[in-house]
């Protein structure tokens, strides 16, 4: 899904649409701000995004929610492990 900014020639609008293929690109884009036609593309650094967007991001489809990681037996044991050691060094100030 690509993720492209945009700036506005007009008004001086800087903002981003997300697409969810480099097919369902319109021709036609307007700004957000004044709905003038006067659009560049513009270079921007790569984006990761789950979930929902940020404001001004246009978004077409929803994504599915990320599934909780699964914490077993084993990493709870070396969680309170790890806990003592730090209150024993926290105690004797080591």
């Amino acid at each position: 899904m690509p993720i492209y900014e945009y700036v506005c020639d007009a008004c001086g609008e800087r903002f981003d649409k997300l697409f969810l293929s480099i097919s369902r690109i319109p021709t036609e884009i307007e700004c957000p701000m004044c709905q003038s036609g006067d659009i560049r593309r513009v270079m921007s650094a790569p984006a990761i995004r789950s979930g929902e967007g940020a404001a001004g991001t246009a978004i077409v489809e929803d994504s599915a929610p990320a599934k909780p990681p699964v914490i077993g037996r084993k990493e709870i044991q070396a969680a309170q492990e790890k806990k003592r050691q730090l209150r024993e060094q926290a105690k004797y100030g080591d």
